[in-house]
């Protein structure tokens, strides 16, 4: 049998590698993305992200099928890039409303914020690293798709016309795609500043963007006070911004078409500093215990 030794050592300070700021905020981006995705969690988690993602990419993958069986795309049912955004609402809703705030409310409701804050993050680096946790999986759905697309479509033959044209399609669709990304970020993160319960939190945010497109919709065209009441509706806001990138205009949406194209990304750009704004404002007036 083994004697067992204890020698006392006294105090040791911490002698092994030290990592910047940005390195914690990489590595909580990183386990951020792996807890919205469900990944080493049960099967259950997985589901609504894995659903969103699905919801996201089955369409693009639909319209290479047809593109490959008409090279010319002649009969394609759709018009613009632009276009496809509408078509994935169900998965911007879907994941903005039920998936990005598992992100920031269980660090609240669990106590995670606290140690986080004992690290070398501050609260400011602790929500820019949320943020761009979150919009990195934005990004897979309002990039992704159409990035496939234009892809498969040239190799298809079917895709814009010389380098220019593809060079220009490629910027209009970084530049809509991001746009969408970060504005569904802002919202979300802004929204679930609010409460430390996930399910109120899905619930508010899925509630207030019915109520946006409600509310603006009404005013503009039931009540008929003006064509800019159109911009309080959120998702058509944004689905006409990234029309606007493009060159055209959401024919689905005839009042707030009618809005100058300043005024839509003035409004876009405000409201996303607005809610940047107001989720910081909430998480520095958090009480962490401890």
């Amino acid at each position: 049998m083994t004697e067992a030794r204890i020698h006392d050592r006294g105090y040791l300070a911490y002698d092994g590698p030290r990592h910047s700021t940005r390195r914690a905020m990489l590595n909580l981006a990183y386990h951020t993305i792996q807890r919205v995705l469900g990944l080493k969690r049960s099967n259950w988690q997985k589901v609504l992200p894995a659903l969103a993602l699905l919801i996201a990419f089955i369409p693009a993958i639909v319209f290479i099928g047809i593109a490959a069986f008409l090279p010319r795309g002649e009969e394609l049912a759709l018009d613009s890039t632009a276009d496809y955004y509408g078509i994935i609402t169900g998965a911007l809703y879907l994941f903005t409303s039920f998936v990005a705030p598992e992100a920031v409310c269980t660090d609240r409701r669990s106590g995670m914020l606290g140690l986080y804050l004992a690290s070398p993050l501050n609260r400011d680096t602790y929500l820019m690293a949320k943020f761009a946790a979150v919009a990195i999986l934005l990004s897979t759905m309002t990039l992704g798709p159409p990035l496939l697309m234009l892809i498969a479509f040239t190799l298809a033959d079917a895709g814009p016309d010389g380098v220019t044209g593809w060079l220009t399609e490629l910027g209009r669709i970084l530049a809509s795609g991001a746009a969408l990304a970060v504005f569904w970020t802002a919202l979300s993160l802004a929204l679930s500043s609010l409460t430390s319960r996930r399910a109120l939190a899905s619930v508010g945010i899925f509630v207030g963007l019915l109520a946006s497109s409600a509310v603006g919709d009404g005013l503009a065209e039931a009540a008929e006070l003006g064509d800019s009441y159109a911009l309080l509706d959120l998702v058509g806001l944004s689905f006409e911004a990234a029309h606007r990138i493009f060159g055209e205009s959401d024919v689905g949406g005839p009042s707030i078409s009618a809005v100058g194209t300043w005024e839509i990304f003035a409004t876009l750009v405000g409201l996303i500093v607005a809610f940047g704004a107001f989720a910081r404002w909430r998480y520095q007036r958090i009480e962490v215990a401890g």
